[in-house]
């Protein structure tokens, strides 16, 4: 099956006459993937362990594991620190936002510039921390 593009998903859902048919015909190429699945397939990817991944997030172990576990839906910070933890690029981290139903990075947000900043260089959560305090913004 070849893969639709967002414009052309958006196109048929904008002009289709019945929303029923519309949903059928593009439910194929909709994105319905969970936080958990989307982890796991970075931990393959990156072969990283869920202990190093939630360590680097600074994020608690027992609700890091249930990110991983799908017991719990982590906010959107947590899945920016999350990204860090992982190490993650800037292409992919906005895939992952994307496809778990995040808002992208977006570089004219204040926060969100500190976080492209951050995955770009590298830095780790508390290093980016440093930086939303340094300008008076909300730390992850």
């Amino acid at each position: 099956m070849k893969e639709k593009s967002t414009n052309e998903l958006l196109h048929s859902l904008k002009e289709a006459d019945s929303f029923k048919r519309v949903y059928a015909e593009t439910q194929p190429y909709l994105i319905n993937q969970s936080v958990k699945i989307q982890l796991g397939i970075l931990l393959e990817k990156t072969a990283k362990t869920k202990a190093a991944v939630i360590k680097a997030a600074a994020i608690s172990e027992a609700t890091g594991y249930q990110y991983f576990d799908g017991k719990r839906i982590p906010p959107r910070d947590k899945m920016i620190a999350l990204i860090l933890g992982f190490s993650l690029t800037l292409a992919q981290a906005n895939e992952l936002l994307k496809k778990t139903g995040f808002g992208m990075l977006y570089a004219k947000h204040e926060r969100d510039a500190v976080f492209i900043y951050g995955i770009s260089h590298q830095l780790s959560v508390y290093e980016v921390n440093d930086l939303l305090y340094e300008e008076g913004l909300e730390t992850l």
